[in-house]
């Protein structure tokens, strides 16, 4: 269930009086575990899964999304996901989390 969800359900479970309000604990903001720092390293070479991979484990992301060109891909926000951005000519030109 999405946290917007679950502060829909509790204000209106509040408002009907069926929970206290300060019984309620909103559910802790999801935290962005990946951070690009030290996987920074990879640009300027060319994409290959291996090197991508690394950049991955580096970077403490769980997921790993190529963003090339005319390439199609999620725009969804994902704090534990790194998106590497490629040229057309192959090469990594940057690293992102989200």
């Amino acid at each position: 269930m999405s946290v917007r969800v679950i502060r829909f359900l509790a204000v209106l479970l509040t408002a009907l009086g069926l929970i206290p309000a300060e019984g309620f604990t909103q559910p802790a903001p999801d935290r962005q575990t990946c951070a690009t720092g030290e996987a920074q390293a990879v640009i300027g070479q060319p994409y290959s899964p291996e090197l991508a991979e690394r950049a991955r484990r580096i970077a403490g992301a769980r997921e790993l999304q190529k963003i090339e060109p005319g390439g199609a891909y999620t725009t969804d926000p994902n704090a534990d996901r790194l998106n590497i951005e490629v040229d057309r000519a192959g090469i990594m030109t940057g690293l992102r989390c989200g």
